[in-house]
């Protein structure tokens, strides 16, 4: 079938018939990616999927000598060339930091800087950030079904911020930081920047996370502006834990379904009403969880434990459903 997809609004995308293939956190593993990649080509090749959604934190191995981020939105790129808008990316809260140009940590462990220099040395970064630049933070469907990265975090209670959610452009943010910038010395907002993070050069601090190859580097003040720009109190209420939220470990069950509600009447603005709450993101014995009726955690393989217990949802997009359950049956396993 020829695919059909909606982008009703920059960040929330619309899918009205066409089989879907939902997988989410593959964190840098090649042979899971390959294994996904080879089973949509076969299920496509006999008319059994349309559709190829990853949901977001392709990248960031836990070990670097494990990580194949790079290779595998490079061939993300390959893929799209043969599949079109068939193959889809939403954002999660590792790929955003690409964008914004910021660290992201766990403990001593970081995360951005292995990806930031194999993107200096592969000369595809332009590539590879505008492909980020434009990901969708929520798909929804004719089913009931919507995707997106972490969860819902409360937020979604006011209809006015999904609206902001929905309509998002991550270059407001830049501009207010740069408007920001521009009415103050460079020279000593560096030297800020420089304290905050032990008294490290600007310099030295910029080279490392960044990859940039010196102070002539067009992105040599991208960090600087990055922490500015993540200052921003849309940033800080809206995207952050829009892509972080820790769902019910955070704020409780009782909550977590309130939040999960409010989310799915969001997604139903004009549109089918939204039934069920497809997710990643959160560590999980086997490969899904019912988190609640109305929410089906997904693990495919970083977050399954075992990994071998990852699984993928195959779902048509055109036929209703009522709740999470009604998706069991169609969760399958690359590794049976």
């Amino acid at each position: 079938m020829t695919v059909c997809i909606s982008q009703s609004y920059p960040r929330l995308w619309s899918l009205e018939d066409g089989i879907a293939m939902v997988v989410t956190d593959l964190h840098g593993d090649w042979d899971a990616y390959e294994r996904y990649r080879d089973r949509f080509a076969h299920l496509h090749a006999n008319g059994q999927a349309d559709y190829l959604i990853f949901t977001g934190d392709l990248i960031h191995a836990e070990t670097p000598e494990n990580d194949k981020s790079l290779e595998i939105i490079l061939d993300i790129l390959a893929l799209r060339v043969t599949y079109g808008q068939a193959i889809i990316m939403l954002c999660g809260n590792h790929e955003m930091p690409h964008i914004y140009n910021i660290t992201l940590a766990r403990g001593n462990h970081h995360y951005t800087p292995s990806f930031e220099e194999a993107l200096s040395q592969s000369q595809w970064r332009t590539e590879v950030i505008n492909l980020f630049n434009s990901l969708p933070f929520y798909i929804r469907s004719q089913a009931g079904v919507s995707l997106t990265h972490a969860g819902a975090p409360p937020l979604f209670v006011e209809q006015a911020h999904a609206l902001k959610l929905f309509n998002w452009n991550h270059q407001e943010m830049f501009d207010w930081a740069e408007s920001l910038m521009a009415k103050d010395d460079i020279v000593l907002l560096r030297q800020g920047y420089s304290r905050l993070n032990q008294g490290l050069p600007y310099a030295t601090l910029a080279e490392h996370f960044l990859a940039v190859s010196g102070p002539d580097d067009p992105r040599y003040d991208h960090l600087l502006r990055g922490f500015i720009a993540t200052s921003h109190p849309n940033f800080e209420g809206l995207l952050w834990p829009a892509l972080f939220t820790r769902c019910e470990d955070e704020y409780g069950l009782a909550d977590h379904r309130i939040f999960v509600d409010a989310l799915l009447q969001a997604l139903s603005l004009d549109f089918a009403t939204q039934k069920c709450l497809v997710t990643g993101h959160i560590n999980i014995k086997g490969g899904y969880q019912i988190v609640t009726s109305q929410h089906l955690r997904l693990a495919s393989a970083r977050h399954a434990s075992p990994r071998q217990a990852g699984r993928y949802l195959l779902f048509d997009t055109g036929q209703p459903i009522n709740n999470a359950k009604d998706l069991l049956n169609n969760l399958g396993s690359i590794y049976e």
